[in-house]
C-alpha cells in the first residue's frame, strides 16, 4: 500500500530558487554523450517542485519504474516543465551510476557520485532506504509526496502529474 504525504500544491513564484538544492548547484552532473559532465542550469534550481530520485542501476525495481519516470519527464516542455528530477545514485561505483544514467536515458541532473555521501541533507528524504524511492519537494524542501516501493513510485508519479495539471487549469496556463 502506497504511503504517501500530499499536501496541497501550489506553484510558487519563478524567480525563488529551491533552498535544498541551491547549495549542491555545484556538484550536479548530466549525461553528455558518454561522460557525465558538470551541469548548471537556473532553471532546474526555480522548478516549483523537484523529484528526489534515490535509485541504483543494480535494482530490479529501479530499473523497472525508471522508464516511467523518463517518459514522464520527457513528455514536459522545456520550456514548461512542471517538475525537475534529481538522480541521488545509490550505486556502488561512478561506472554504475553513469552505465544506468545512461542506459536509462536520464536527461536530468544526478549528484555527481563523489558527493553523495556528503550530501547528508538530501539523504534524509530517504528514511528507510528501500529503493526506489521517490520524495517529490517543493523550493522550501517540504516533502510533498514520498514512496515506499516501485510501485508506490508509479503512483507518486501519477499524483505529481494530477496535481501539476489542476494547478495549470486553476492559474489559467
Amino acid at each position: 500500500m502506497a504511503m504517501l504525504l500530499c499536501v496541497g500544491l501550489k506553484l510558487q513564484a519563478a524567480d525563488k530558487s529551491n533552498a535544498v538544492l541551491t547549495p549542491h548547484a555545484g556538484d550536479l552532473v548530466i549525461a553528455s554523450g558518454e561522460k557525465l559532465v558538470p551541469f548548471a542550469s537556473q532553471q532546474f534550481l526555480t522548478a516549483p517542485y523537484t523529484v528526489l530520485y534515490f535509485g541504483a542501476g543494480w535494482c530490479s525495481d529501479c530499473r523497472k519504474f525508471s522508464p516511467k519516470l523518463v517518459a514522464s519527464y520527457n513528455a514536459q516542455t522545456s520550456s514548461q516543465r512542471g517538475y525537475e528530477v534529481l538522480y541521488i545514485s545509490q550505486d556502488r561505483t561512478e561506472a554504475e551510476m553513469r552505465q544506468f544514467i545512461m542506459k536509462e536515458g536520464m536527461r536530468w541532473p544526478a549528484v555527481a557520485y563523489d558527493k553523495v555521501a556528503g550530501a547528508a541533507d538530501l539523504n534524509r528524504y530517504h528514511p528507510n532506504k528501500s529503493i526506489p524511492w521517490l520524495a517529490v519537494i517543493d523550493r522550501n524542501g517540504t516533502v510533498l509526496l514520498h514512496s515506499e516501493s516501485d510501485k508506490d513510485a508509479a503512483e507518486v508519479l501519477k499524483q505529481l502529474e494530477a496535481k501539476i495539471e489542476a494547478a495549470k487549469s486553476v492559474s489559467g496556463s
